[in-house]
């Protein structure tokens, strides 16, 4: 008559003679699994060391519970895992000859930054670093303490060697074989300088900015550079994020591992690259607003001491 089973029946009944209930008993919350002191010890370990996992973390403070209580825990503290920014590492005399570049230039305007050709070598590839998680709290990802460090970016498939100037994206070349200082001159023979005379400085008034590789450092690099009368922007050591074109290729890698490109061999590759690249010369503001972004950051540069910042 009740569509019930009479065991049902019989403990409803059970239930309202002892406790004048005919509903369901309340249910009993199970105990939290960690105190309070247990839980501060998770959230610490966590900041010591962030890049361990969550039973790691669970270990290092010494708490037996289940890697998704330990993740609660870390949640609850406003710590969250996220992919870790990669930037290279830097030695003390890295950070300060970083922090006197920032302090020398700190004072150029957008229109000083303007007169300066960026230029640097690119390798794309089909394969990237591999990504590794870290806790950290919202809006931290490019502190130095959560930042994995990276040493190179794997595979060689394409290099490239590419100039962005006052005008927007330049010429991008394709580097065959290992680059030496011979090619590298006849980059800068060849390519770089009818550009830089053909396009945004017919006068040759301009500063060419390249790394400190040891292509770039080499007598006769430099013996060519004097005799064509270029003049240099004196860079500094792992200064990408200093170098507006990092920005450039940060964005075609982006758009080039969204097309697939595993199986595709060196030439299909490259001209995907060149695909991108022309695809970037028609964003015009997206140049201008680099290269009005180096005033700010050469004052991140000097606000961390000559540590690497988030460009």
């Amino acid at each position: 008559m009740t569509g019930r089973s009479n065991k049902t029946v019989n403990r409803i009944i059970q239930a309202y003679r002892k406790e004048g209930r005919i509903s369901d008993a309340p249910h009993r919350r199970h105990p939290r699994a960690t105190t309070a002191a247990q839980d501060t010890d998770i959230l610490d370990a966590a900041k010591a060391s962030p890049f361990s996992t969550a039973r790691e973390i669970g270990a290092a403070a010494g708490v037996s519970a289940s890697a998704s209580t330990i993740k609660r825990r870390l949640a609850e503290g406003k710590l969250k895992s996220h992919v870790a920014a990669q930037k290279p590492r830097l030695s003390l005399s890295n950070k300060t000859a970083r922090l006197n570049f920032a302090t020398e230039h700190v004072s150029w305007t957008t229109a000083d930054w303007k007169t300066v050709l960026f230029s640097d070598e690119s390798t794309f590839t089909t394969r990237w670093d591999q990504k590794q998680r870290v806790w950290r709290l919202v809006n931290s990802r490019y502190d130095p303490l959560y930042v994995q460090e990276v040493a190179s970016s794997g595979r060689t498939a394409v290099n490239v060697w590419g100039a962005v100037s006052r005008d927007g994206l330049g010429v991008l070349h394709r580097i065959g074989g290992l680059l030496t200082s011979a090619r590298y001159c006849d980059i800068l023979d060849y390519v770089m300088i009818p550009y830089a005379l053909d396009g945004p400085f017919p006068d040759g008034d301009f500063l060419f900015q390249q790394d400190l590789s040891p292509v770039h450092t080499a007598k006769v690099v430099e013996e060519l550079l004097n005799m064509r009368g270029v003049r240099c922007l004196r860079w500094v050591p792992k200064g990408a994020d200093l170098n507006i074109i990092e920005a450039v290729r940060g964005r075609m890698k982006v758009s080039l591992c969204k097309r697939g490109l595993h199986s595709s061999s060196a030439d299909e590759l490259w001209s995907a690259v060149e695909e991108e690249w022309m695809r970037l010369q028609n964003e015009r503001s997206f140049v201008d607003n680099l290269y009005a972004s180096l005033q700010s950051r050469m004052q991140h540069v000097i606000a961390v001491q000559g540590a690497m910042t988030h460009y």
